[in-house]
């Protein structure tokens, strides 16, 4: 992600701030929902966070450098495919030779022939890449990345329009669906705002008005199984983007759909071990709430899967590099590690996912058989308090996003057996408005949903569910 991308997305970010005090209720995906980017740099540090799943790049020109005869498959090693974990591969990158123009991530040559035209060399490329790699247990594709950023607006890795991405989706999905009619198709991953900045449509309407164009869609499942999404940095705009494309899907008819959260994260840029300047200064402390308060928003929103962007900061340049993995270079951990991997333990085995959210503050509930899982945050600069109904217990043990946990005495507020739990306030950053909310509450009590209320620095009380 580029630093343009970041500083896009949060000069845009209040305009998604919308407060609801409406809830959606989400079945808890049981298999694959929690992964992570490019896992294999550190398996047994994956394996310790509890992902199930990783996204790692299929480049094309690098399987293909020279021309359609190349297939250089031995880049992806066995240590990529033997961790236990699902494999779900970017397929990126258009070569050179592939194009009518010779310029990289353009158009590839023959993309409105039938897919299994020798002249359509993306068919071709998908045809041998799904052959070799579904009989090593790789299924599941992300066809491009980030087409809808347009040149001039940031890093470019698809100079066609919509009309020729639809091309290349349709080319993606006949041709791995003829030879692994398991294999599951990904639209690109989206950003959204470089099209709200731009004042156009959002790309999956514009994509889908296209795909409804063709006769033979619907017979071929409109050329895809979900839509990928990346979200970054701000609290408040990953229950909204997410919320957003469900409404597209369901708009046109598709709501049966998958919708994954395949990249999302705050750079913690103030880390004192791996500082970079650049705006937006983010602390670890903020990279961890978002992290819970990401996860539990696009669950609650209807995501089907999250991965982190990224597990390991490889490559890494002190001072230059962007720190954005959950694991340093030195293979020590950021406190967004414990935070994802406590998000997981705890939602894992969840039935239901509700959001509330009020002018000042976001409540998200997990229930489980015989108790309730409570997320609460502040979204406001002003400090409160969060006062939870408490009759038939004497405390309580919050936790923060890592895990910290403190027990909180029931007290009679008002004559009324309360939880009072502080609701810090967000910090403020290098910009006017909330970036990451504030610090996160989180709480297990006993039985359903307890009524939840949200006391403003100045004594007003709001009901939150």
């Amino acid at each position: 992600m580029s630093l343009r991308k970041m500083i896009l997305a949060l000069v845009c970010a209040a305009a998604l701030s919308v407060a609801r005090a409406s809830a959606l209720h989400t079945p808890m995906p049981t298999d694959h929902v929690f992964g992570v980017v490019e896992a294999h740099y550190r398996p047994e540090m994956a394996a310790e966070l509890g992902v199930s799943w990783e996204r790692i790049l299929f480049p094309w020109e690098v399987f293909q450098p020279n021309g359609p005869e190349d297939f250089n498959a031995g880049f992806i090693g066995g240590d990529y495919l033997a961790n236990g974990r699902q494999i779900v591969g970017l397929v990126k990158g258009v070569p050179g030779w592939a194009t009518e123009s010779g310029q990289f991530n353009d158009v590839p040559r023959g993309i409105t022939l039938p897919h299994n035209d020798p002249n359509n060399v993306f068919g071709a490329f998908m045809t041998r890449l799904v052959s070799h790699f579904a009989p090593l247990g790789v299924h599941h594709w992300i066809i491009l990345n980030e087409p809808d950023i347009r040149p001039g607006e940031g890093t470019v890795e698809f100079l066609g329009d919509v009309d020729d991405y639809y091309h290349v989706l349709k080319t993606a999905y006949l041709a791995a669906k003829a030879v692994d009619p398991t294999a599951h198709i990904q639209i690109a991953g989206m950003t959204w705002w470089y099209d709200v900045n731009s004042g156009r449509a959002p790309y999956l309407r514009r994509l889908l008005h296209v795909i409804n164009s063709d006769p033979d869609a619907a017979a071929n499942n409109y050329y895809f199984d979900g839509v990928s999404l990346h979200i970054y940095f701000t609290t408040s705009s990953v229950y909204n983007i997410i919320s957003a494309n469900r409404d597209i899907l369901n708009r046109f008819g598709l709501g049966h759909k998958q919708v994954w959260l395949v990249e999302f994260n705050a750079s913690p840029r103030r880390d004192p071990a791996t500082p970079v300047n650049a705006p937006f200064m983010v602390s670890l402390e903020q990279q961890a709430d978002f992290i819970v308060q990401a996860s539990a928003s696009a669950l609650a929103a209807g995501a089907n899967r999250l991965a982190v962007y990224r597990l390991y900061d490889n490559e890494f340049v002190p001072g230059v590099t962007e720190p954005w993995g959950l694991v340093r270079q030195d293979g020590s951990t950021r406190p967004a590690f414990q935070a994802y991997q406590q998000i997981i333990h705890r939602l894992n085995g969840a039935t239901d996912i509700q959001r509330f959210s009020s002018r000042a503050a976001t409540l998200i509930t997990a229930a489980y058989p015989d108790s309730t899982l409570y997320l609460l945050w502040n979204d406001t600069f002003n400090g409160g308090q969060f006062l939870i109904s408490a009759a038939d217990i004497s405390e309580a043990q919050v936790a923060d996003a890592v895990g910290s946990a403190q027990s909180v005495p029931v007290t009679a507020d008002s004559g009324e057996p309360l939880l009072v739990i502080d609701a810090p306030p967000a910090e403020k950053i290098d910009r006017p408005e909330v970036v990451v909310a504030g610090a996160v509450r989180l709480l297990v009590l006993p039985g359903g949903m307890r009524p939840v209320q949200f006391r403003a620095a100045n004594g007003r009380v709001r009901g939150m569910n």
